[in-house]
């Protein structure tokens, strides 16, 4: 029995619509991508190892699904090795998703790690545990950094106008972590006014700068000294965005304050970084920050690796970048997990 022509050119029509069979196998959804945070043949040492986590706060910047992340068996999974107890934090429907969560988390666990299964599994993909803040309007970008294998992760940072309006012309710092539109941390460093600010303190002021003027006439030198200390003007102090270290696995900003009176006081240097899933203010640099250029600050970790902000060291270079002797020594930090911050410890950072 011959075929019907008209059904043997349809059929042959939707063949070639479906294109060659290699590409009716593309076309199959692919397999499942899972993130798993660690693993070992013993459970108890991966329950441990959650706890530390946990206790770190290394999943700050993350949102697990339901019941995540959990310790699972490695042959509930298809395509994970055998014998193996894995923490897992999810699991995903393609590798970018799964490498999105894990950008999320890996600046606190450096060895997390994505794999695709062999076989289905029941979705739970992570989402980013965004902040409600909004960039200002008015806004404006001084800096953007990406964060070393962690892809799409960045440090910014802003110039934004004070809320409410201060007296003076001072302005704020924000510094921010995002992934995309998702703010996971951010940091203010606000502008502040000192000095006669308002009418009485500016009454106040120009009396006593009166009164020392007067002393200075009649020989008083201590008067004289005041005099080049006291300003009948209300005068701004903020922060200034300086350079980003590079070298630490983490983007860690530089900024320096102005002091908070005498413009001819050197500003003082700090770092900001992320840490504990927030971004942490250092303590102030050493030495004479105000006689140097800190935009040319660089950072020497203790050991190489994606966890150098743990403890290193910063300096400024002299003429010669590789001349250690030459370098200014701004000072040694060292990361306090317990307390969520950093330490100076100068001795170990003069042997950088």
């Amino acid at each position: 029995m011959r075929a019907h022509p008209v059904r043997t050119v349809c059929l042959l029509l939707l063949l070639c619509s479906l294109g060659p069979p290699s590409a009716w196998a593309a076309q199959a959804p692919e397999a499942p991508w899972a993130i798993i945070l660690g693993q070992d043949a013993k459970r108890p040492t991966v329950a441990k190892l959650l706890a530390a986590q946990k206790k770190a706060r290394a999943l700050a910047w993350v949102k697990p699904a339901k019941g995540f992340p959990k310790l699972v068996a490695s042959k509930s999974l298809p395509g994970l090795p055998e014998g193996q107890h894995v923490l897992l934090l999810g699991v995903c429907g393609t590798k970018a998703e799964a490498q999105a969560a894990r950008a999320l988390v890996r600046p606190m666990v450096p060895d997390v790690a994505v794999q695709q299964l062999t076989g289905t599994a029941a979705l739970a993909c992570p989402a980013p545990n965004a902040l409600k803040a909004e960039l200002p309007a008015d806004a404006k970008a001084e800096g953007t950094f990406a964060f070393p294998d962690a892809p799409g992760l960045e440090l910014t940072v802003h110039r934004v106008a004070p809320s409410p309006a201060l007296a003076c012309p001072a302005t704020d710092l924000l510094l921010r972590v995002v992934q995309g539109d998702a703010v996971l941390a951010r940091h203010v460093m606000k502008g502040q006014c000192a000095g006669a600010c308002n009418p009485q303190e500016q009454e106040a002021a120009k009396a006593r700068v009166a009164s020392l003027q007067e002393k200075a006439r009649q020989g008083d030198t201590m008067a004289e000294m005041m005099l080049k200390n006291v300003s009948v003007d209300c005068q701004a102090r903020q922060t200034h965005f300086k350079t980003v270290l590079t070298e630490l696995g983490a983007p860690v900003a530089v900024v320096a304050q102005e002091p908070a009176m005498n413009s001819r006081m050197p500003d003082v240097g700090m770092l900001v970084g992320p840490g504990c899933g927030k971004l942490i203010v250092s303590p102030y640099l050493s030495g004479e920050t105000g006689a140097q250029d800190l935009s040319k600050v660089l950072a020497k970790a203790d050991a190489e690796g994606p966890e150098g902000w743990k403890a290193f060291s910063v300096f400024v270079p002299g003429r010669d970048p590789t001349a250690q002797a030459e370098r200014r020594h701004l000072g040694h930090f060292v990361w306090i997990a317990p307390k969520c911050e950093w330490v100076t410890d100068d001795e170990e950072g003069q042997d950088m």
